[in-house]
């Protein structure tokens, strides 16, 4: 009974410690619990404006994709340029400059279509390669030459580039060629139908071929180099 007696004893010191604690320090108590509470509330808020903001900028992006009327046509650029600039950071916006960009370029007017390509270029997906190639294409349509080789090669060695890196390789080809630069295009076309996707397979061996007849040496070259490569076989004793 006697340590029955004791651990009741302590319990009760120790609820009446703490109840001593709680009036003594409870400002501070509900202080921190306020801290907590208004960090816990900005959190949700801002979460909430993200969300919401990403929501408000695919809605708006897919009401220009979406078809109109009796076919009627697709929005003009700037209608997208704006949509970019009214939800500046949501994923949504960077495809907005993209199709901008795109529908610029198509028009012929690349001043306006890099600088919708620019935007999007800081991103460090797939979307910034894409950028980056649009970039390139402008510079390629406006000026070409080494200028534009060296914007298809940002392109190809962009961390996520995989998705337009042949389109990159087959038109800095076709640049090495108007150069006089068959060697450099030849390799680019080599590695091009080393890749999946059918239509710049096929667009690459047929420049190939092309390439190849009007520079025969290439192919004596590319044979000569493959003879060097093969090991004799060895002579069983």
């Amino acid at each position: 009974m006697s340590n029955g007696n004791q651990e009741s004893t302590g319990e009760s010191s120790l609820q009446i410690d703490l109840l001593a604690w709680y009036e003594v320090n409870k400002r501070n108590v509900f202080l921190g619990i306020g801290a907590i509470v208004v960090v816990v509330a900005v959190t949700l808020v801002i979460n909430h404006q993200r969300e919401a903001k990403v929501v408000n900028a695919s809605r708006d992006l897919m009401l220009l994709l979406s078809p109109g009327k009796n076919d009627a046509p697709a929005a003009d650029p700037a209608k997208f340029v704006e949509v970019a600039a009214r939800h500046s950071g949501a994923p949504a916006a960077i495809h907005a400059s993209l199709i901008a960009g795109r529908e610029f370029f198509t028009a012929g007017k690349y001043a306006d279509a890099k600088a919708q390509f620019d935007k999007a270029a800081d991103d460090p997906g797939v979307l910034g390669a894409i950028a980056m190639y649009g970039l390139a294409a402008c510079v390629d349509a406006e000026k070409g030459g080494t200028e534009a080789i060296s914007a298809y090669e940002k392109v190809i060695a962009h961390p996520a580039g995989s998705l337009v890196a042949n389109r990159a390789r087959l038109a800095k080809a076709r640049l090495h060629e108007s150069l006089k630069q068959p060697k450099e295009a030849l390799a680019l076309y080599d590695e091009i139908t080393k890749g999946t996707d059918r239509e710049l397979t096929s667009d690459a061996f047929v420049r190939r071929a092309s390439l190849l007849r009007a520079h025969p040496e290439l192919n004596q070259a590319a044979s000569l180099t493959n003879s060097l490569n093969v090991r004799p076989a060895t002579a069983i004793p």
